[in-house]
């Protein structure tokens, strides 16, 4: 049986401030069909990550993160892309 990593629902510490790039973001969140596309050709950003069906680009100096997701999505996909903007990886 294979895992949906849309539907992780598995517990987490949060990251300690001090290993977070972006502390206390300010949180974008856009529906495009395109998700991981979108995410690859806009600018300006400070890095990005693409996850099945969405991806979160982040800008540091503005504490900018902004989540991407197709029109169907979970909440588990908008926690994981969230944590990967905070820890800029």
């Amino acid at each position: 049986m294979h895992a949906d990593p849309l539907l992780d629902f598995s517990m987490f510490s949060a990251p300690d401030v001090s290993k977070r790039s972006i502390s206390l973001p300010t949180v974008s969140w856009i529906v495009h069909p395109q998700a991981e596309t979108y995410c690859q050709q806009v600018e300006p950003k400070d890095g990005f990550v693409a996850r099945p069906e969405g991806c979160v680009y982040w800008q540091i100096a503005t504490s900018r993160c902004t989540l991407v997701t197709r029109p169907s999505t979970t909440h588990s996909q908008l926690g994981h892309l969230l944590l990967h903007c905070m820890e800029g990886k």
